[in-house]
């Protein structure tokens, strides 16, 4: 039965991949393995073809459309006993059927998350892999919501189709395909490398103050992405912020995992350590249903066990289940040079990724060159607000690495020396640069991804 203090949402919480109902490489949503594939493939393969990413788009927003509808049927059917009763009158509800809908619930994020992933790799291509742009875009990370047919929506899609017939426009990007694009409705590539960020008005008059304070919301924020784009300054996170770009291509793990995912389709568990402080466990779970054997977790418990060097380590297990709760943090799975059937495997839960990071070891490989850690985010108390995950320190110079840095070290395997690549420039800066945050990127960020 339903418990009366766990309320669904549209998208996914964190306490929701922690129950038990929630089932990877449900029998559900297999058949769309094929379907999200080709999306993905298409996305890659068709990214310069403009008819081809307007027939992708409207698939996508057609698919989103019909599994968001599905998907608040089964929360209000799960939720609401009145509900039931209208539209199952003469049926005895089980627990059984209460748990069918409930299982459908988390099958219906699965997919809606997926199909947003592929629209995220969309919009990260077209702003040519750009950090900055793309985690400022995120506004607070909040949730953008379901797509709903509205008069407005209309409007937006007949918008979407007139910009798809102008011939200096390259590429183009509906808002509401993906998890993060929420400054505007649309955004526009021109050939000129220029990207216009379009706000589609309805047509309707006499709307109230919170609908006007709104459009100024939104004008303020675009013009401080346009700001960012071309001046690499403007407000980050509330703070005045120099973006600044190592000319260099970061250093990480993809193309040696891209190797480990391809051994995963004959073998239920991969596993590797591609550094002295992460290794990275795949597990396939459609062999796992077939087989219900229980190695994997020994050949996952061994892996730890090599990354841990210390009785007293800190060493943590993340997996690639958190890309079903979107952060800006995280590239999608979808810009990935993996190959489109590894990345709906993982998107769709037949490959679990596991990824093994030993903390103290992390910290002791900055230590060697030269940068001390403190104020750990495992040593801090409950009860701190600072949402850093730790502090660096060299000279009188002390640095704390924001969540971002820290993903990309799990989730890409972003080297230690990559980061301290950063670290160093920050050291160099001038006192003029000492007022303003910076937020880094690299110039060739996008040879990790095509």
């Amino acid at each position: 039965m339903p418990e009366t203090k766990y309320k669904h949402t549209t998208y996914f919480k964190r306490a929701d991949l922690e129950r038990k109902v929630f089932v990877h490489w449900s029998p559900s949503i297999r058949e769309w393995r094929d379907i999200i594939e080709d999306y993905i493939y298409i996305s890659k393969k068709r990214k310069n073809n403009k008819l081809s990413m307007f027939k992708l788009q409207m698939e996508l927003i057609s698919d989103l459309i019909r599994l968001n509808d599905a998907l608040k049927g089964y929360i209000k059917l799960f939720e609401d006993p009145e509900e039931r009763k209208i539209q199952f009158p003469d049926t005895e509800i089980t627990p059984d059927i209460i748990d069918y809908w409930e299982k459908e619930i988390f099958n219906h994020k699965v997919l809606i998350n997926a199909i947003k992933d592929v629209g995220d790799g969309i919009a990260w291509r077209i702003f040519d892999y750009d950090r900055a742009i793309i985690y400022n875009m995120c506004v607070n990370n909040e949730d953008p919501g379901p797509l709903t047919l509205t008069d407005g929506f209309v409007i937006e899609l007949h918008s979407l189709g007139d910009f798809t017939n102008e011939t200096d426009i390259k590429n183009f990007i509906y808002h509401g395909i993906t998890n993060f694009l929420l400054i505007s409705d649309l955004t526009l590539l021109y050939g000129n490398g220029e990207k216009e960020f379009v706000e589609v008005k309805s047509g309707k008059r006499g709307r109230g103050k919170s609908w006007k304070e709104r459009l100024e919301r939104q004008k303020e924020r675009a013009e401080n992405i346009a700001k960012i784009a071309n001046t690499d300054e403007g407000i980050s996170s509330n703070v005045e912020t120099k973006f600044r770009y190592i000319d260099k291509k970061p250093e990480t793990i993809i193309n040696k995992l891209d190797t480990l995912l391809k051994r995963s389709n004959d073998n239920l568990v991969v596993t590797q350590i591609f550094s002295s402080y992460l290794g990275v466990g795949v597990v396939n779970f459609a062999m796992l249903v077939e087989t219900e054997s229980d190695s994997w977790q020994e050949k996952l418990d061994k892996l730890k066990n090599q990354i841990k060097k210390d009785e007293k380590d800190f060493v943590m297990i993340h997996s690639s289940i958190d890309w079903n709760i979107f952060s800006p943090n995280k590239a999608p799975l979808s810009i990935h040079p993996f190959t489109p059937e590894v990345i709906a495997n993982i998107l769709l839960g037949k490959y679990i990724v596991n990824y093994v990071i030993n903390i103290t070891q992390f910290l002791r490989e900055f230590e060697k060159k030269g940068w001390k850690a403190t104020n750990i985010i495992s040593e801090r108390s409950p009860e701190s607000e600072d949402k850093s995950m730790f502090t660096l320190k060299k000279g009188s110079l002390s640095i704390s690495i924001p969540p971002l840095l820290y993903s990309r070290a799990i989730y890409e395997g972003l080297s230690v020396d990559s980061i301290i690549l950063e670290l160093e420039d920050i050291l160099k800066s001038g006192p003029k640069d000492k007022k303003y945050a910076l937020f880094y990127g690299f110039t060739k960020e996008k040879f990790l991804w095509e």
